[in-house]
């Protein structure tokens, strides 16, 4: 029983550790779209975090413009545990360059 408990467990693991790399991937890609914004990647990332069958507790979600235009995009969160007293922490971070207009002269 314990084995199968243990099994159940890394698979919810991995689920979570999923959705938050698509929170965060489809978060920058929010954020650094052209008249995009960290608001409105920080609301797409919160929708696939908090969205149906996501199995992430406490998500926490930020957003912030490094030097040079890039956005810095991270979501965290921690998985449903079936094992008691355990909690499993997942994380993901994305990076990229803010795409913006910039004319020929």
């Amino acid at each position: 029983m314990v084995i199968l408990l243990v099994a159940v467990q890394f698979v919810l693991w991995m689920h979570a550790s999923q959705v938050v790399h698509l929170a965060a991937s489809e978060g920058d890609r929010s954020a650094r779209s052209l008249g995009g914004g960290p608001a409105a990647g920080i609301a797409t990332a919160r929708q696939i975090v908090t969205g149906p069958g996501s199995d992430v507790l406490a998500p926490s979600i930020s957003s912030a413009v490094l030097p040079g235009d890039a956005q810095l995009f991270r979501v965290s969160g921690s998985a449903v545990s079936v094992l008691p007293g355990l909690s499993f922490a997942v994380s993901a971070s994305a990076v990229g360059p803010i795409q913006q207009f910039r004319s020929s002269e």
